[in-house]
């Protein structure tokens, strides 16, 4: 089974060309939110690079975000046009699930996501899911947990000093290209999971208005 993932919810974004459990090629860009102006042409070439057609997709992968909301439109527009044209099936995870997985569990070190929703505010899962806390909400939760804490996601570095001063050596942080969804691992779920979906099924999980939404709504 050949899939294709796309990952656009951050300011970084990646793709991923999968053959079963193996990566045939993934791209990954860190140079802003280029996502509109990259995305087809990297479709293009990694397709190109492991000599696979479109039609020789049997499934579509992309994350539903939470993250930027003109990434994640990007990216999921491509997807639901791709499947809609070839008439394939697409397979969604969240950007919490895609970090999670790219981590195996570790005894005695409880893994935590969280991500950056601005105004001093990060995107977490509880109880399976999606929620916006307060960072400082957020920190006093954290010292509840008994074991060890990796954080990972883009709020590990961004409110990394206040983290460490309030928690005093148990979080363990990883680099920032880890804090990173990353589309191979999408591709990884998109394998296993049985969940597949048609391309009208598929929508953007967006846990607030967008800024512009919000300032229209004020007026």
């Amino acid at each position: 089974m050949k899939i294709l993932s796309v990952e656009t919810s951050g300011k970084t974004f990646s793709i991923a060309l999968s053959e079963g459990k193996k990566t045939l090629a993934s791209l990954y860009y860190n140079n802003g939110n280029m996502h509109s102006e990259n995305l087809l042409s990297s479709i293009e070439k990694i397709t190109s690079d492991a000599n696979t057609s479109l039609k020789d997709i049997d499934k579509f992968a992309v994350s539903t975000g939470p993250g930027s909301f003109t990434g994640i439109r990007i990216g999921m527009t491509v997807v639901k046009t791709l499947a809609q044209f070839l008439n394939k099936p697409v397979f969604a995870a969240n950007t919490l699930e895609i970090l999670e997985s790219s981590f195996v569990e570790i005894s005695g070190v409880k893994i935590i996501t969280a991500i950056d929703a601005l105004r001093n505010e990060v995107y977490v899962k509880e109880r399976k899911k999606v929620i916006i806390k307060n960072i400082h909400v957020f920190i006093e939760s954290l010292k509840k947990i008994k074991e060890q804490v990796m954080l990972i996601g883009n709020a590990s570095a961004i409110y990394r000093e206040a983290v460490e001063k309030n928690l005093k050596g148990k979080v363990i942080f990883v680099s920032d290209f880890d804090n990173m969804p990353q589309a191979h691992k999408l591709a990884q779920l998109a394998y296993l999971s049985k969940k597949n979906y048609s391309y009208d099924q598929v929508e953007p999980l967006y846990i607030r208005k967008s800024w512009a939404e919000e300032k229209i709504a004020s007026i």
